[in-house]
């Protein structure tokens, strides 16, 4: 933890020139210096994360503290903040527990967050529940992506990468004024990438990609006037040939079975060598009704438009408004094992079994969000008035097909067909009043009422397989054919206060109290109609924080750090039951999250930048007994109690060239986390260390990099799914490294 120092010495001349970035953040709906901003906020320019190569969520959980990254499937991308994540929550009607928002507008389903990120202005990420303004289901903490805008001063830039695993990439945009009052901005970004892995029983690479994504804005600022409008379209398309699984036998689980490894044995003996573990053998399902089986991939396509108008409609108060509209469609297709009974070797372990799942979903979503803000900056006293509304349709069809040499309930093939209706209403305040000249007090509260309904089918298709024709158990985990509407709604209010001492324009003190809340939901594929129509409870947290924010050295060095108590109830969790091999979802009773964050950066001259970050999270379960099984003191899942990261960019001159030549290193460091609240399964800890050198030209026209991405080639895992004493795992990238053509204008 960074600490302020009494005094500091006089620059010596050549800190005059210190980098230190200035970021301006709008997470309190409000432009405030990141450095004032009485949260815990981390910002990330548009131009360093270029430079680290952050393009995905992925990548974003990765290169930060105090924020991870897991993913179950192509389907659920999971962010974790101060242990707080929607493990798995992927039913119609089930909401993330830390927030994603793209250009101010709340992005509903993890499923939507496939796309790239590109010509991006910054990231900020907001820890903690920010339950008064950001608002919707903001319990854990929020990730908000904000777009470049467009310009009236005509530019351009256009990038081309080449890289390992077959990386060819464009990214570039053009904006300028098209009027007087009206200035266009045009994005865009291609990717193809071979896979990281391969499946060698159909002999196709896979998690590879392909996308295609697109952006237009149009920015109208009329002379004369103080209102500001806004267009932004988006559009994006991804796919890929599916996930890599591989059995790993657990060295925690109890003795047991372990058909997957056996069986990877079995076939590295016929193959005479070892199979790497970017190497599986899916299944490819045969539906009922189907001629040819349907191979493992995923796509996913999404458009969204937002509006945006800011007016003064009376001396001192602007009106904003925010409208958003998103439809995405996705299909999923993967074998949750990556190994199964068809392997192409006949051979096949004791108890192995493939269920290959397709998702298959379709997403509209609206919402609206409505502000009065004060803008006096001479008052001691500011405020903030609005209301928000959003409504989401999610059509989700899902199939579920099993092959197994001996278990009844894993063969056959199970259809569920959902029909979920979200709608989510909310008013909100909030009050600031200086009390000195030094010393502010900001007060609000939220009253929200989440509303979800729908219907859902379970349909049996087909039971047995061509291993047991004659079976007549169902697949897991659908037990009977049901059709049931299901509905409820939740109400909230959640308060605020924050405390915040500015003794001069280096140091900030805050102490906030807050309140987070998500609505609850409905369980997807159920195993019958009472589980379909029974909800489960929303999660609500109660935080507690202190933060010290500072520069010194006449700014050279700039230190944050954050303390923070939450006291979490009825948190959503969902796990794998070993009776039934399904998933389902239920609420921890109580759950305690303290722990401290920080992160420093100095600058002391023009050629070098330096940074390091770490967080420590102590998260346990104070009372949660499920299935039998009590988890009541264990640790959160998903949740590495420590994490560090340090890095370093040196900028020098090339003869003539000055400040030509820059060269960026940075490390970061996770400790071991468990993957469930049993406590059985571990993730070891692991480092993944990037680089980057670059070469730019004096007139700033040009640039040409060499990057490298987990240089040291770590194995590291995004999933688990415990069977038996196996972990169904899936990996994080390789090794990636390659180069970078820039050209602007």
């Amino acid at each position: 933890m960074a600490l302020p120092a009494l005094a500091a010495p006089a620059p010596a001349p050549d800190q005059q020139d210190s980098t230190l970035e200035t970021l301006i953040v709008t997470a309190q709906k409000r432009e405030e210096n990141v450095q004032t901003t009485p949260i815990s906020i981390s910002a990330v320019s548009g131009a360093n994360l270029a430079k680290d190569r952050v393009l995905t969520l992925e990548d974003l959980g990765h290169n930060m503290t105090g924020i991870s990254f897991t993913a179950n499937s192509p389907q659920s991308n999971e962010i974790n903040i101060r242990g707080v994540v929607n493990t798995r929550l992927s039913s119609p009607t089930s909401d993330q527990s830390v927030s994603t928002f793209v250009d101010d507008v709340y992005v509903s389903r993890s499923g939507n967050l496939n796309s790239s990120f590109y010509d991006v202005s910054r990231i900020e990420v907001v820890r903690g529940p920010q339950g008064v303004l950001l608002g919707k289901n903001v319990a854990g903490g929020a990730v908000n992506i904000i777009s470049n805008a467009p310009s009236f001063e005509r530019s351009g830039k256009f990038t081309v990468s080449l890289g390992n695993y077959d990386l060819r990439q464009t990214q570039g945009y053009f904006t300028g004024a098209l009027t007087d009052t009206l200035a266009g901005r045009f994005s865009f970004q291609t990717i193809h990438r071979g896979g990281y892995a391969h499946d060698i029983l159909h002999n196709v690479d896979v998690e590879n990609l392909d996308s295609v994504q697109m952006r237009a804005q149009l920015a109208y600022r009329p002379e004369n006037s103080d209102l500001r409008a806004s267009l932004n379209v988006d559009y994006a398309k991804d796919s890929n040939d599916g996930v890599n699984r591989v059995g790993l036998k657990s060295t925690t689980l109890p003795a047991s079975f372990t058909p997957w490894s056996s069986t990877r044995s079995l076939i590295e003996a016929k193959l005479g060598r070892k199979l790497s573990i970017r190497e599986s053998l899916p299944i490819w399902p045969l539906f009922k009704g189907d001629t040819a089986p349907s191979p493992q991939r995923a796509e996913h396509k999404t458009y969204d438009i937002i509006a945006k108008v800011e007016k003064d409609v009376a001396p001192n108060i602007r009106f904003s408004s925010i409208t958003g509209y998103r439809n995405n469609q996705s299909y999923t297709l993967y074998d949750q094992t990556g190994l199964g009974p068809a392997n192409g070797f006949n051979v096949a372990g004791a108890l192995l079994f493939a269920e290959p799942v397709n998702f298959i979903e379709g997403v509209r979503q609206f919402s609206e969000e409505v502000r009065l803000t004060s803008t006096d900056d001479t008052s001691r006293l500011d405020w903030i008035v609005g209301a928000y509304y959003q409504k989401s349709k999610v059509h989700q069809y899902n199939r579920f097909w099993g092959e197994s040499t001996v278990l009844p309930t894993l063969s056959g093939e199970s259809h569920w067909d959902d029909y979920g209706h979200n709608e989510d209403k909310a008013i909100f305040a909030q009050l600031g009043y200086k009390l000195t000249d030094t010393l502010k007090l900001e007060i609000g509260a939220r009253y929200t009422k989440d509303q979800k309904g729908g219907t859902q089918r379970g349909i049996i298709v087909a039971t047995g397989d061509r291993l047991n024709p004659a079976d007549t158990a169902p697949l897991t985990p659908l037990t009977t054919n049901f059709f049931t509407p299901y509905n409820e709604s939740w109400t909230k209010l959640t308060p605020q206060a924050t405390l915040r001492w500015t003794p001069n324009d280096t140091n900030m003190v805050y102490a906030t109290a807050s309140v987070g809340f998500k609505g609850g939901g409905f369980q997807g594929n159920a195993s019958n109609a009472f589980a379909a129509a029974t909800p489960y409870n929303p999660e609500s947290v109660k935080n507690y924080e202190v933060g010290f924010k500072t520069e010194l050295f006449d700014r050279t060095v700039r230190s944050n750090t954050a303390l923070f108590y939450m006291k979490y109830t009825d948190l959503q969790v969902q796990q794998t039951l070993a009776s039934c091999l399904c998933n389902v979802i239920s609420n921890a009773p109580g759950a305690t999250i303290k722990g401290v964050e920080s992160d420093l950066q100095w600058a002391p001259n023009r050629w070098f930048h330096g940074w390091a970050s770490g967080s420590y999270v102590d998260a346990t379960y104070d009372e949660f007994v499920f299935a039998g099984v009590n988890n009541s003191g264990h640790l959160m899942q998903r949740t590495p109690k420590y994490q560090g990261a340090v890095g370093g960019e040196v900028t020098t001159s090339v003869g003539s060239w000055e400040d030509a030549l820059s060269g960026r290193l940075s490390y970061r460091w996770q400790g071991k986390m468990p993957w469930a609240p049993e406590n059985t399964t571990w993730e070891k800890a692991y480092g993944t260390l990037d680089g980057r050198v670059t070469l730019t030209s004096p007139d700033k026209a040009w640039s040409v990099s060499a990057f490298g991405k987990n240089l040291t080639n770590k194995v590291y895992r995004t999933n688990i799914i415990a069977f038996f004493q196996e972990e169904m795992s899936s990996f994080g990238a390789p090794r990636t490294f390659g180069f970078e053509l820039s050209a602007s204008f």
